[in-house]
């Protein structure tokens, strides 16, 4: 029958609160049937006390000390930690002082009080430990720099044989001594993350690895890149990682490096002929709709838009990447285009300056040559001769200034394309008759 109740502090075990109140744990259990693992206790749980403990159940209960002959609890008689977000850097310093432990930036010497074997010692698992700091089991045993390390906090010798010390229960003394193993220093804490939950939890982690592999599947076909189920499990095993260190350097998987290792696996291998007889990569997804607008605004520029031109293909490659991988912008590309407009056609600057594109402020240029030679303007190459001559066209003193339109016109009629008119075959065929006309063999 319990006669009062206590409510877990910071520090605090079962084993010690049994003895601070004079019982057994055994007893302390009895009377606590809702505690099923005595060594897992939680800050402000309430725990039920027995009718045979004399003091008052609400007593305050002291911390562990520096001094061991003032408190009432030895060291090492914990347990569990009672997680309550971690101690102070003081608690960490003090736990050295008491426990000889050489830890980094804190210097200790060991109390021979401690090692008395008079000192009743709680076992605090690695189990637990591996649970507290994201350990896999399966990993637990295998790193020896670890092992040493998790001996040292249950205050046993490196091979775990015999016991040299008290448990260390101070969260951040045990952690400074972890992350001095090797174990810490190659792996990102997203990696351990990541394989305890893949140690601990291994049917949950097959279907989330599916669910993952099977959604960046539909993404990367998306985007217009076939891959292929072993490729997609290994990219989402990266997803749920988040984070690794390979060779030395911690690699983020982030959104932006999967977009990176996207671009550089589109595929430009694959070519189609278009009705027009230009050669154009055969692209599909969300790839095809950004080489498209590429191609356009080639094409409104003046580029050579065709793979045929090598610096034509290398630059839509280039972009197309850099585009999906994040690291190129539209407006970059833009603003490339218009420098190159700008060198190509000087006597266009002003426009190009205004926002238009090269074939928007060569319009007029283009529809009088055109016209003149019977051809569609909407097909009119920007880096005809003609064209370059008529808007490129210098006065007297050197500067840059477009023919007008009449003058344009002439210029396309003294070119050899413009015999081939059907314009000029009648202007032709008049003239004959006027001459035959002329010398009388004409009616």
């Amino acid at each position: 029958m319990a006669k009062g109740t206590y409510k877990v502090r910071k520090g605090d075990t079962l084993s010690a609160i049994a003895r601070t109140n004079g019982i057994t744990l055994k007893e302390l259990m009895a009377v606590n049937p809702q505690i099923t693992d005595p060594s897992l206790v939680k800050v402000n749980q309430i725990i039920n006390l027995p009718d045979k403990v004399q003091a008052q159940a609400n007593a305050d209960q002291k911390q562990l000390s520096v001094d061991v002959n003032k408190r009432n609890v030895p060291v090492g008689s914990g347990g569990a930690i009672v997680d309550d977000g971690g101690s102070a850097i003081s608690d960490a310093a003090a736990a050295a002082k008491e426990t000889g432990i050489d830890v980094p930036g804190i210097t200790a010497k060991p109390n021979p009080n401690l090692y008395s074997s008079t000192l009743p010692q709680d076992t605090f698992s690695k189990q637990q430990l591996a649970a507290r700091f994201s350990i896999a089991a399966a990993i637990l045993d295998q790193d020896p720099s670890l092992v040493e390390a998790l001996n040292k906090i249950l205050g046993m010798s490196a091979d775990g044989k015999t016991k040299v010390g008290p448990v260390i229960t101070d969260p951040k003394l045990q952690e400074a001594i972890l992350k001095e193993t090797d174990y810490f220093k190659k792996h990102t804490d997203d990696w351990r993350t990541y394989q305890f939950y893949k140690d601990s939890n291994p049917e949950t982690y097959k279907a989330d690895l599916k669910l993952n592999a099977e959604a960046i599947i539909r993404k990367w076909y998306a985007v217009g890149i076939t891959i292929d189920p072993t490729t997609a499990i290994e990219l989402a095993e990266k997803t749920m990682m988040k984070s690794a260190t390979v060779d030395g350097v911690v690699v983020n998987y982030n959104q932006s490096y999967f977009d990176k290792l996207m671009a550089a696996s589109i595929d430009f291998s694959k070519k189609q002929i278009l009705p027009n007889g230009k050669i154009v990569y055969d692209l599909g997804g969300k790839i095809e709709t950004i080489a498209k607008s590429l191609y356009q605004a080639a094409w409104d520029y003046g580029y050579q838009a065709t793979v045929s031109n090598k610096g034509f293909s290398s630059w839509l490659e280039n972009n197309v990447r850099g585009l999906i991988a994040g690291t190129v912008n539209p407006e970059d590309v833009d603003d490339e285009l218009v420098n190159r407009a700008r060198s190509l056609y000087p006597g266009l600057t002003d426009q190009l300056n205004r926002g238009q594109t090269l074939r928007e402020a060569a319009d007029p240029w283009i529809n009088a040559i055109a016209n003149e030679l019977e051809e569609d303007p909407r097909s009119f190459d920007l880096n005809d001769n003609m064209l370059y001559m008529a808007i490129n066209s210098q006065d007297e003193k050197g500067n840059i200034a477009p023919m007008n339109l009449y003058q344009a016109k002439v210029m396309a009629r003294k070119s050899p394309k413009w015999q081939y008119t059907g314009r000029a075959k009648e202007e032709y065929t008049n003239i004959g008759q006027k001459i035959l006309q002329d010398f009388g063999f004409l009616g």
